[in-house]
């Protein structure tokens, strides 16, 4: 096997142990052993264990970017639960992983999952401007738009445990949070009030 394809099967490897237990879990041997590959051969490509979680939560970071990239049908509601439900599914599907990495005090919380993590927030943010067709928000909206990122963060840990709501409920009721939270700052902002008056149906 060729060596980029050897490092490629290590970080799939990994991927799909974190798909049912949390990185934090995980040693050297865990992944040798479901690899069939030595010890030597793993540290050929990776200094430890942390430089493989890294290595492999960033791919998953890459594809969750292009799964977040809201699609343009001009239905801004319908374009984020699109998103939302995008989302859930990828949480779903690395929930050990995505736990882990938002935990405050994770074991594997480090400066390179810490950054992954604001990739995430920033794209999102980004997206959402974009889509409400600003150019730049009024700080009171910027902080609207990573409060909202921090609700549908925190929800979703919840979520993944509890399960006490259908994907089609909490993508519903995280949607309906947004425009809650834009309603609300409009009224205490007159920049964004002025910049989102269609959005908000008052222009």
């Amino acid at each position: 096997m060729a060596p980029e394809r050897r490092r490629d099967h290590l970080i799939a490897t990994a991927l799909q142990i974190y798909s049912d237990r949390s990185p934090q879990e995980v040693s050297v041997d865990d992944i040798v052993e479901a690899a069939d590959v030595s010890r030597a051969l793993f540290y050929r490509y990776f200094t430890n264990i942390r430089d493989l979680h890294v290595t492999a939560l960033s791919k998953v970071v890459d594809e969750l970017l292009v799964e977040l990239t809201l699609p343009s049908s001009g239905d801004f509601r319908a374009d984020l639960r699109t998103a939302l439900e995008r989302f859930l599914e990828f949480a779903e599907t690395y929930a050990a992983s995505y736990t882990a990495l938002l935990r405050s005090g994770s074991t594997i919380a480090t400066s390179g999952t810490s950054t992954l993590v604001e990739r995430v927030r920033t794209h999102v943010v980004d997206q959402l401007r974009e889509h409400l067709g600003l150019d730049e928000a009024a700080p009171a909206l910027e902080r609207t738009l990573r409060g909202w990122v921090a609700v549908v963060e925190t929800t979703l840990l919840s979520w993944l445990e509890d399960r006490d709501m259908t994907d089609e409920q909490l993508e519903s009721w995280l949607t309906d949070q947004l425009f809650a939270m834009v309603s609300t700052t409009a009224r205490h902002d007159s920049t964004t009030a002025r910049k989102l008056r269609l959005f908000l149906g008052t222009g």
